[in-house]
């Protein structure tokens, strides 16, 4: 009985991951936004990210990222229902890496 007590709250529980985070941005979200530089393409670069300040001064942290991954908005898709809480995770690890 333990051990399954152990891995039901291991399943709850999600470390994020940056690679993966990495991984997934390329695809969803590399297209709009630039990493490597301050160029602004279809949505802001979010180098700067890991300084905690976004070109254009908005401020980055895990919950001002997450908070626009699910609600979108400026012209940004809404990816509440798109992601998994998991790869929302991931995805944020990885910006707050930039």
């Amino acid at each position: 009985m333990r051990i399954l007590i152990v891995f039901a709250f291991a399943a709850l529980v999600h470390a994020a991951d940056p690679a993966a985070g990495k991984a997934l941005f390329e695809i969803k979200c590399g297209v709009c936004h630039a990493t490597e530089s301050s160029e602004r393409r279809i949505g802001p670069s979010l180098k700067g990210a890991k300084d905690g300040t976004l070109p254009g001064g908005k401020s980055a942290t895990h919950d001002t990222v997450l908070k626009q991954i699910e609600n979108g908005g400026g012209g940004m898709p809404v990816f509440r229902e798109l992601l998994t809480k998991e790869q929302k995770e991931d995805i944020v690890a990885y910006v707050m890496t930039l």
